[in-house]
């Protein structure tokens, strides 16, 4: 008789068992799979609400910074013949002693100023070269706001100040009030070297390089920073003070008419005598 044991079992269910532990096995696995899935777009979504929260964070901070104007907006040079870090630029001239000082304030987009300036606006570069006054002109640029034009007051500032840097910032500014655009259109780097092109004597590539890479942008947003401070509600804006520090505004219909040269002598000659 032989002593090998019997196998045990049907060979049939014993592959049925193996199939079942398969399939349950390939089940599980399929659940693993579709938690793994689940769980990744989880994280897929915590990542991507992270991300907004930071970047709505980000533009507060730049919003708020913007509006506050923050030191990196106004840092930067002041044009060289400013008369502070944020104030307007002196023109040329020798002020006698005891002459007052003459603050003019334009926007290089007001018609109005324009028009002061076809009046008065040879008279106060006049005053300033006989050194009957220390007249000092602050461009501002509120009109970009006014009127939507954004950046163009801001250029033709930065231009200006581009220009004092050698030397011609009143005929910069002549050039530009001479044949200023229609009110609302604006100025573009372009633009303005035209009127730059039209300045004799002026290096018109150094003014070009030092507007495009916005030399003096931190400047002219200090002088516009003054406008309310200084209390000056508008363009154009004349004030006299005298050496003993008395204050007047010239009336802005004295500033409209061919009798502005004789007025603005006369706030001058009125302020030195005080």
């Amino acid at each position: 008789m032989s002593s090998r044991k019997r196998p045990s079992g049907h060979p049939a269910r014993a592959g049925e068992a193996q199939d079942a532990r398969a399939a349950r096995q390939a089940k599980a696995a399929a659940l693993r799979q579709r938690e793994q899935a689940r769980e990744r777009s989880r994280r897929v979504l915590l990542i991507t609400a992270a991300v907004v929260v930071v970047l709505a964070i980000v533009a507060t901070v730049v919003v708020l910074v913007q509006r506050q104007g923050g030191d990196s907006d106004t840092e930067g040079v002041p044009a060289p013949h400013a008369v502070s870090a944020d104030g307007g630029i002196q023109l040329p001239g020798t002020p006698a002693a005891g002459a007052p000082t003459m603050d003019i304030w334009l926007d290089y987009q007001c018609p109005v100023c324009q028009r002061f300036e076809g009046f008065g606006g040879q008279a106060y570069v006049d005053l300033a070269a006989q050194g009957k006054a220390r007249v000092v002109v602050h461009t501002l640029t509120f009109l970009d706001d006014t009127l939507g034009t954004a950046p163009s007051s801001q250029l033709a500032a930065e231009g200006a100040a581009a220009a004092d840097a050698q030397g011609k910032f009143v005929q910069y500014t002549q050039a530009l009030y001479a044949d200023q655009p229609k009110e609302g259109t604006g100025y573009t780097a372009d633009s303005l070297q035209a009127y730059a092109e039209k300045v004799d004597g002026l290096d018109v590539t150094a003014w070009r390089k030092a507007l495009d890479d916005h030399v003096y942008a931190g400047y002219v947003k200090r002088v516009q920073a003054q406008m309310e401070p200084q209390g000056v509600g508008g363009t154009p804006t004349v004030r006299v003070t005298s050496a003993a520090g008395a204050v007047t505004d010239v009336p802005a219909d004295q500033l409209l008419t061919a009798d502005a040269p004789q007025n603005l002598a006369a706030a001058v000659q009125k302020a030195t005598a005080a």
